[in-house]
């Protein structure tokens, strides 16, 4: 789950996955993570978000032709 997307941690492991990826973590989750026994890997909230845009920018541009182009501005946080 792209973003800050660390809240469905339960809901991930009640699915029974066993491990979760999403951008970033408060330490409330951590604990959540750790008592469901699911391994997480938290990617940066920016670059779990810069995925999903840059794929929908591309197939559109695949699909109908328009013009895609992605300025990729991290901020280092």
């Amino acid at each position: 789950m792209s973003g800050s997307g660390s809240r469905e941690i339960p809901a991930a492991a009640a699915l029974g996955c066993d491990t979760f990826i999403t951008g970033e973590t408060s330490h409330a989750d951590f604990y959540a993570a750790q008592n469901a026994g699911i391994n997480v890997i938290y990617g940066g909230h920016y670059t779990s978000e810069t995925v999903g845009v840059q794929a929908l920018g591309e197939h559109l541009q695949d699909k109908f032709g328009v013009d895609f182009e992605f300025v990729d501005l991290p901020t280092g946080m």
